[in-house]
This record gives structure tokens, sequence and C-alpha cells, in this order.
């Protein structure tokens, strides 16, 4: 039987044997990175999520699957497109439910969390490949994935708040990846980067340090239009850029929260409204 027609009948209702589990996940593990979206997405995935978070695993099980995934998790990290992306970021994705999962229910020892904490750092950082939606392969989408991994990280009660620079700078440099593909983020990516800012302001991060994230960023879209003038890399550039910071100025609208910055956003949209569509006013 294949690994998909064995996740197809699955019934979890009924305790799999340990030793049946055992074969499973190292299957999954195996596979994680498939090409076939409905084996890696639907199943894989799914399954292991249901799993983790259905209590259906043991420590030991978990803590396996938290260290084959972080092996995997730099695997062709070097390199610019090619399939291995599917295995980083779908692994990504794991990891992100063990630390929730153990957010819940406490299973893994403090060192091997903050090992995993920089390890997401790391991973956000160095991914060159940005594609979202890959035709005829599914979701790459490793900087939204990478981006939920790092929120996970963030959320967790080992989360070393001296980190929080670190992962301010990981915020600004995903705005300015560059791609073969020469595109803007499509597919929500800037969202799902707004989702690690937001958990950090929940773990108290100074206003200033925000203020000075925003300033940043838009100062870095000057420097590059400075460079490169209209170009379409300094387009691509101002829609992830522009998208982000809308997307800031709205949730903390819906919060009623820092005022101050809401403002200061509102001014730099303006900005960079006057500079690009009104050349002539």
């Amino acid at each position: 039987m294949t690994l998909k027609a064995e996740l197809k009948e699955i019934d979890y209702d009924i305790n799999l044997k340990q030793k049946d589990l055992n074969v499973l996940i190292d299957k999954m593990l195996d596979n994680i990175g498939s090409i076939d979206p409905e084996l890696r997405d639907t199943l894989i995935f799914n399954t292991f999520g249901k799993l983790i978070m259905e209590d259906s695993l043991t420590d030991k099980q978990m803590k396996h699957i938290l260290e084959v995934c972080l092996d995997k998790l730099f695997l062709g990290i070097e390199e610019n497109e090619s399939n291995l992306v599917f295995t980083r970021s779908f692994s990504a994705l794991v990891i992100g439910i063990i630390l929730h999962k153990d957010r819940q229910k406490v299973f893994l020892q403090e060192a091997i969390i903050i090992k995993t904490i920089k390890k997401s750092i790391a991973y956000l950082n160095l991914e060159k490949d940005i594609r979202g939606y890959v035709e005829g392969k599914g979701w790459a989408h490793s900087i939204a994935h990478g981006a939920d991994l790092l929120t996970e990280a963030v959320k967790h009660p080992c989360f070393d708040r001296r980190l929080s620079f670190e992962c301010l700078e990981t915020i600004k440099r995903c705005l300015f990846k560059e791609s073969i593909a020469k595109a803007p983020y499509v597919d929500d990516e800037e969202e799902r980067l707004l989702f690690v800012l937001e958990a950090l302001i929940d773990k108290g991060i100074k206003e200033e340090d925000i203020a000075c994230l925003v300033l940043n960023i838009t100062g870095d879209l000057q420097e590059l239009k400075t460079r490169e003038g209209y170009s379409l890399n300094f387009f691509w550039k101002k829609n992830n850029v522009i998208n982000f910071l809308r997307g800031f100025y709205f949730r903390l609208l819906y919060k009623n929260t820092y005022p101050k910055i809401r403002s200061n956003i509102a001014a730099i949209l303006e900005q960079w409204h006057d500079e690009v569509y009104n050349l002539n006013k």
C-alpha cells in the first residue's frame, strides 16, 4: 500500500499500534517535502497536525519528529529555487505545531526549545526561495510558513526577549528578499510576517523599537529608490513594504493601540503615494 493510500485510510478513532505509528511517522518524515501537493499538504501535514494536537503521540515520538524536521529545515537552503523548498517549508510548519503543543503541555527540554527558537530565526533569514504557489506542485510558501514558525517561537515562554531586535531585522529583511522570479509577494506573505510582529508586541517589545522598524523599512526603500530609480525591482519591493505597513496600520487601528505609530505610518504611506504617483505635483 502506498503512503497516500495508507493516510487516506487512517481511522483516528481506533488506536494505532505503537510500532505501526512509529513506522508511519518515519514514512511521513521521509516524504514531508513531496512534490505531490495532495500527499504533502492535504495528507502528511494534516496528519501530523492531528496526531500532535490530539495527543496521539508520545513525548519520545514528538521529540523525534522535531529533531528530524530541524535537520530538514536547512536542506538545500543555499539554492535559489529547487524542490527542496517544500521540505524546508513543511518542516517549518510541523516544528511550529510542536512548539504550539509544548506551550499547552510541556514535554520539551528548555535547551531544545532555545535551539529551535534560534533556528527559526536563522531559517527565515537564510531562505532564498520566496515562491508562494507553484503550479503543479502546490504551496511552497516558505516565507509565510517560516513566519508562522517564528510566530510560534516568539509566543513560547522560553523566548528570550533579547532576541526581539533580531526578529525585527528578520521581518525587515524578508520584505526586501530577492528571487529568481523577480516579483513581489502575492500570497499574503506580508500578513504572515505581521503575526510575528504582533507576537513581539504581546511579549512587551518597546514602542520605540516598533517605531524604529517602521522608519528603517521605509528608509531602506528610499535607499533602493535612490540607487535604482523607478526600476521594476523598486516597484516590487515598494509593493511589499506598502502592503506590510498598510496591514500593520489597520491591525493597530482595530486594537486601538499605538496612535503615534499609526500616525507615522499614515504619513509614510501618504509620502510614498505623493512621491510615486504625483510626480508633477
